[in-house]
C-alpha cells in the first residue's frame, strides 16, 4: 500500500499564501521557515522538501510578485495612442508599488536577478515601439534606452513619494511623463 502524500499541493498552497503575507507586511528578512512551518502547522522539513529552502521559496514568491506586478501593469495599456498608453502605463507601475511596497522592494531591491527585474521593461518598450511605428514619437528613438529612460523616470518618483520626499502637494509624476515624452514626439 502506498504511503499517503504529507506534503501536498496544498500544503504547498498554504506555504506560499502564508509566505507571501510575511513577505507583503515584514520582506524577504520576515520570512522565517520556522515561522512558516509553525503558522501552517507543520514542520520545515516540509518547506525544505516542498521548496528547497528559503531561497526558492523566495524565488518563486517573487517571480509570482512580479508576474502579478506585471499584469497590473499591462493591464493599463491602451490599444490606441501610445502616448497615451505610456502615460497611463505609469500611473499603473506606481499604483501597484504603492500598493505593495514590500513586495515591490523585494523585487527590484536586488532580491531578483536583474534579467528578470527588467521584463518589467517589456511592456514598455512595446508601447515606445509601436509609437515610433505609428509616428506618434520620434522615429530615431532607441525603444530600449526610451523604455529604460521612463522606467527610471517613474520609479525615482515612486521611490521618493514612497520616502516622503517630494513638496507637500506637488505629487506632479505625469507631468513629469509628460515632459519626457513631449520631448521625444515629432516636431
Amino acid at each position: 500500500m502506498a504511503r499517503p502524500k504529507v506534503h501536498d499541493a496544498a500544503l504547498r498552497a498554504r506555504l506560499l499564501a502564508r509566505a507571501r503575507e510575511l513577505l507583503s507586511s515584514d520582506g524577504t528578512d520576515g520570512v522565517s521557515l520556522r515561522v512558516l512551518a509553525r503558522d501552517c502547522g507543520t514542520s520545515t522539513t516540509a518547506v525544505y522538501s516542498l521548496f528547497g529552502g528559503k531561497p526558492e521559496l523566495l524565488a518563486e514568491l517573487l517571480d509570482e510578485a512580479l508576474r502579478r506586478f506585471t499584469a497590473h501593469v499591462d493591464a493599463a495599456r491602451a490599444r490606441d495612442d501610445p502616448v497615451t498608453a505610456l502615460v497611463r502605463l505609469a500611473g499603473a507601475y506606481r499604483h501597484a508599488a504603492l500598493a505593495a511596497p514590500q513586495l515591490f522592494d523585494a523585487m527590484f531591491g536586488g532580491a531578483l536577478p536583474p534579467a528578470t527585474a527588467h521584463t518589467a521593461l517589456g511592456p514598455l518598450r512595446e508601447l515606445v515601439q509601436r509609437g515610433v511605428t505609428l509616428g506618434s514619437l520620434r522615429s530615431d528613438l532607441d525603444p530600449a534606452t526610451a523604455a529604460l529612460t521612463l522606467w527610471a523616470t517613474v520609479h525615482g518618483w515612486v521611490s521618493l513619494q514612497r520616502r516622503h520626499l517630494l513638496p507637500e502637494g506637488r505629487d506632479r509624476m505625469e507631468d513629469a511623463v509628460r515632459a519626457v515624452l513631449a520631448g521625444w514626439q515629432p516636431a
